[in-house]
């Protein structure tokens, strides 16, 4: 296993990409730290399906667009593990609004979390990955909205094309400290909210996504996403340092499909 006894925090991981991020980690050796808004019975089922994998998990209530609950749970998650080896920021509040609708409340609720709580997250990371002299990684999950508009997507896609930026600055600020700041960024993916056994149903049955614009004429799968993840938190990622990894089985290669 290419992360054994590692110590992974995966914020917005109760279900969805985040959850099959926290489960492939802990399939790599990691114990893991769960962050969400709340928790239900997703997150039990995540948890779970951590514990199942034999590693040891963490549960952290915490809104990251609040530096204060991002320090009360970095020091949780610090308490509980001794260390912090691997920050996956994974946190998406998605919005539907056209560029003259967007109220201030919107831009602000969606910068916090889409941004300001990466940034957050990532600085206090940062900071005791360099206390513990043991170095890390620190992914982000972009979008392959960060390199194209779709409609009614201004504030979404603003934070993540800002990701992009933010992880390269990142990268060179911690030059020759041993902590690779990378981003990924997913095409659509069929992250669903699906009960454990129902999780062959994913990314087929049930799932209206038009693949005949997409090369890999298949929707994405939290897995997909995963995979990246553990390369770049593994020894085989060594070498990868303020990139973007786009995930999205070829989407941006030739197009998108008619604005309605």
């Amino acid at each position: 296993m290419h992360l054994e006894g590692k110590k992974a925090l995966i914020t917005g991981s109760r279900r969805g990409i985040g959850r099959g991020i926290a489960v492939a980690l802990a399939r790599e050796g990691a114990d893991i730290g769960i962050n969400d808004i709340e928790r239900d019975e997703a997150a039990e089922n995540t948890m779970e399906m951590v514990r199942a994998e034999g590693r040891s998990v963490s549960w952290h209530l915490a809104d990251i667009s609040k530096s204060g609950e991002v320090d009360r749970m970095v020091d949780e998650f610090m308490e509980e593990h001794g260390r912090i080896d691997i920050l996956v920021n994974n946190v998406m509040l998605t919005n539907r609004g056209n560029f003259l609708d967007t109220t201030e409340e919107e831009w602000d609720t969606r910068v916090g979390a889409n941004l300001k709580g990466y940034f957050l997250c990532s600085q206090r990371a940062a900071r005791e990955m360099l206390k513990g002299q043991h170095g890390g990684r620190i992914v982000s999950i972009s979008s392959v909205h960060a390199y194209r508009a779709w409609p009614d997507d201004m504030v979404y896609g603003m934070c993540k094309a800002a990701l992009l930026r933010m992880t390269r600055s990142m990268a060179l600020d911690l030059s020759g400290r041993d902590i690779n700041c990378n981003c990924i960024a997913p095409g659509y993916i069929d992250s669903r909210v699906l009960p454990p056994e129902q999780e062959h149903m994913r990314g087929g049955e049930g799932y209206d996504f038009p693949t005949d614009w997409v090369p890999a004429r298949r929707a994405g799968v939290p897995a997909d996403i995963a995979n990246v993840v553990m390369f770049l938190c593994s020894p085989l990622g060594d070498y990868v340092n303020g990139e973007c990894i786009t995930v999205d089985g070829g989407l941006l290669t030739g197009g998108t499909p008619p604005v309605d």
